[in-house]
């Protein structure tokens, strides 16, 4: 036995489950990425601001008349490793007590002036080095003397560096799970709302179709999201389409019922006495023809008249004009056809050549000399006019012609299903027939069938 598929709401509670589980061990290396990144800030800020105070210290040596610094102690701190250099109008004047030692300096890589600390970082005669550096057009102080361009570098070892970065991460990295944590919470809260408000549509939905069921509304009712709302009218379109379908066929049965209980008492009458054979052999016919008639009827607005393809509109149109042409040739008349020989609509053959030769028949049986036979494509629906120059239709008494007055069973051979039946079969594709005064003269019989994506889903 085929194993029974998870529902949709367990499928979406396991993902987010899933989802929680990668979210955690991500979320942890994402913070500890910017934790790093905070740390080297802040390390950074320390060597940029070191190499501020380096301004202070330039300006006092200056006021203090100190040409070198031969005289002069370290500056900022006692620890060696930390390097700074003060350069004016590029000759060395102050060095920290590592350079001094060394008797060396660090080359500079920056030469015009500029608001802020460049950070780098290279490789020195020291080992590799963390360097900010800048270069500030001073005035001396009290304004003595000329404006000149100070050099201020300050730096660090890149081990001390990476110490000091480490130092400040181990400070933070205690908050990365009280980030991470409630984070991946929050995620996982938020799909268990997506779930809880997707399950209860779906419930809703449910419930819909289940007073469906039990009788209790004609159609699935209720507001949905656009995803299950477009799947609830598609339903509904069904169903709809459905009942008229069902409609159509009591109607049928009824109307099979009514034509075939004379017949069929003639012959039960004539079984009684002394029947007439030829009387009994016409009513037998006209069973069978009524037969006939409704088998045809059955198989143009039953269950396969759903479109399933294309239809070439221009073939239908030709051979049920040439098929006419070839019933009445005794009676000839001029059918004349416009179409687009590329013209194509989805709608199945049977259906149009349901429509259309009914409409031809009754034009040919009116027409004094003229039938005119036009389709054409609007807006991506399809529109089929059929012209006589017969008598026509008085306007008041057009709306009566689709009626079912006119039994089936006393209308000649050739007649068609009458244009009731157009009617029902062009109502199945959300389709309209119209009747109007031909510019032949006589009347105009319009099909109309909209595009099957601009056909509304019944409410």
């Amino acid at each position: 036995m085929a194993r029974r598929p998870l529902s949709l709401v367990t499928r979406l509670a396991l993902w987010a489950v899933g989802l929680f589980a990668v979210s955690l061990p991500v979320f942890w290396g994402l913070f500890t990425v910017a934790i790093d990144g905070i740390s080297r800030d802040v390390v950074d800020t320390r060597i940029v601001e070191f190499g501020s105070q380096l301004r202070g210290y330039w300006a006092s040596a200056t006021a203090a008349g100190n040409a070198d610094d031969s005289s002069i102690g370290d500056f900022g701190t006692s620890d060696v490793g930390w390097v700074w250099q003060i350069t004016v109008d590029h000759g060395t004047s102050y060095r920290s007590t590592l350079l001094r030692l060394a008797d060396a300096e660090i080359e500079t890589t920056v030469a015009e002036p500029r608001p802020d600390f460049t950070l780098r970082t290279a490789n020195t005669g020291f080992g590799r080095l963390r360097i900010a550096e800048r270069v500030v057009a001073e005035v001396p102080p009290g304004g003595t003397g000329p404006v000149v361009a100070v050099h201020y570098l300050a730096a660090i070892p890149v081990d001390r560096y990476d110490a000091y970065v480490a130092e400040h991460a181990a400070r933070l990295q205690g908050l990365t799970l009280l980030v991470a944590l409630p984070v991946s919470l929050a995620l996982l809260a938020l799909f268990a709302a997506m779930i809880l408000s997707i399950r209860r549509d779906l419930s809703r939905m449910g419930t819909a179709m289940r007073r469906f069921e039990a009788g209790e509304t004609e159609r699935i009712d209720g507001r949905f999201p656009r995803e299950l709302q477009s799947l609830a009218d598609r339903m509904n379109a069904l169903l709809t389409h459905n009942a008229r379908l069902i409609d159509r066929t009591r109607k049928y049965v009824t109307k099979i019922a009514h034509d075939m209980n004379h017949p069929l008492a003639v012959l039960k009458n004539g079984l009684d006495g002394e029947a007439d054979p030829d009387l009994m052999k016409r009513q037998v016919a006209r069973m069978t023809g009524l037969i006939d008639r409704y088998s045809s009827l059955a198989r143009a607005i039953g269950p396969e008249g759903q479109a399933r393809g294309r239809t070439g509109i221009a073939e239908v149109l030709a051979d049920v004009r040439d098929g006419f042409s070839i019933v009445y040739r005794r009676t000839p008349l001029a059918i004349e056809l416009d179409c687009d020989p590329a013209l194509s609509f989805p709608v199945p053959r049977h259906d149009l050549e349901a429509m259309v030769s009914n409409l031809v028949s009754n034009a040919h049986k009116y027409a004094e000399s003229r039938v005119s036979l036009q389709a054409r494509s609007e807006g991506g629906g399809l529109r089929i006019t059929v012209d006589d120059d017969g008598p026509g239709i008085p306007a008041a008494a057009r709306e009566a012609a689709f009626n079912w007055g006119k039994r089936l069973d006393e209308a000649p051979p050739g007649t068609g299903f009458g244009l009731s039946i157009v009617r029902d079969i062009a109502v199945l594709y959300e389709g309209t027939v119209t009747l109007a005064e031909s510019p032949l003269g006589g009347l105009r019989v319009e099909i109309t069938l909209p595009s099957p994506h601009d056909t509304p889903a019944p409410r």
